[in-house]
């Protein structure tokens, strides 16, 4: 009998054990598979860069773009694709000048995928808007062509996943969605990248009636005074002591005069900033100084590099002049 009691508390601690693995690889499973595209800058990546403003939670998980997959004939819902499947709402917001717009050209692009966690994948597919479009209307499956897929079989991608693709001709702003389905759940990952085809960089209008202008009013035309319980974003202005301030990158409880996350716009600054509210000039002559590639950058700023002066269109950290598109040659 003690022998049979205990071969019985033996086989119950092992079907315990086996069950507690299954949904050990049940959740593993649902959440290893994370990413986004960088290359060209995602929407979702601008967000949290705080070139794109107002756009919730997004701007601290751009990864985290999961929704059912097999789409298009299932997957998220039309009006919910862009925040994949409302899991992030402000990213459905569609307007003509929402959204900031990187350059693109058609022809051969090549899209990259940073992924925080890597995940057997089934294919990635690459949609575009239509010509003739409508920008204003929240986007659908009917307003997306498929130009390019990637099949990957089941396997493991690393975490910086390349794509050469050929883009149909386009002119103006359309969005491409890029689309990442996982081979072995059933979510997939959507990337949805504002394109400006006729030329460069577009910041993020603030005529188009849906509260996105620059963030720094009170409703009434004026500066609002800095708060330090509140949230800021790159061009958010405030006003401290009389001056007034714009915001580089995403902070709360900076003060505005003490940190370099603010610029001085007007007034007197008698805080103790570091004096990297230059726009780019070296503090003494008003001169364009060299390309620092540990200094932070805002839309804006001017900085000369290998004899050329180049002017920077967004926030950026690190990213060589000659070879990155945040940055515009001038001369």
């Amino acid at each position: 009998m003690e022998l049979k009691a205990t071969s019985s508390k033996t086989l119950y601690v092992l079907l315990g054990t086996l069950l507690a693995l299954a949904l050990m690889m049940v959740f593993t499973t649902k959440a290893s598979a994370h990413g986004y595209v960088d290359g060209p800058k995602s929407r979702a990546l601008l967000c949290k860069e705080g070139v794109n403003k107002n756009c919730g939670a997004i701007v601290y998980e751009p990864h985290s773009l999961e929704a059912p997959g097999n789409f298009p004939s299932a997957g998220a819902a039309d009006g919910k694709i862009a925040s994949a499947n409302g899991a992030f709402p402000e990213l459905d917001a569609q307007t003509a000048t929402r959204w900031a717009k990187v350059p693109m050209t058609s022809g051969a692009n090549t899209f990259t995928w940073t992924l925080t966690a890597a995940h057997a994948t089934d294919k990635w597919d690459y949609y575009i808007t239509k010509e003739g479009w409508d920008p204003n209307s929240p986007l659908k499956r009917s307003d997306l062509e498929l130009f390019c897929t990637i099949n990957d079989g089941g396997k493991r991608p690393d975490f910086s996943v390349s794509h050469n693709c050929v883009v149909p001709e386009r002119t103006g702003y359309h969005v491409i969605l890029a689309y990442w389905e996982v081979y072995d759940t059933a979510n997939a990952f959507y990337n949805v990248i504002d394109a400006n085809f006729d030329g460069g960089f577009i910041p993020p209008g603030d005529g188009d009636g849906d509260g996105d202008g620059d963030g720094d009013g009170d409703g009434d035309g004026n500066v609002a005074e800095w708060s330090p319980s509140a949230v800021y974003l790159n061009g958010d202005r405030v006003s401290y002591n009389g001056a007034i301030y714009e915001a580089k990158w995403w902070t709360q409880n900076e003060q505005p005069g003490n940190s370099q996350v603010w610029a001085l716009v007007s007034g007197s600054d008698n805080g103790g900033g570091d004096g990297d509210n230059n726009g780019g000039t070296d503090g003494d002559n008003g001169a364009i100084a060299a390309w620092d590639s540990k200094k932070a950058y805002v839309s804006g700023d001017q900085v000369t590099y290998n004899g050329i002066v180049y002017k920077a269109q967004w926030w950026t950290l690190g990213e060589t002049p000659s070879s990155s598109a945040v940055w515009q040659a001038i001369n």
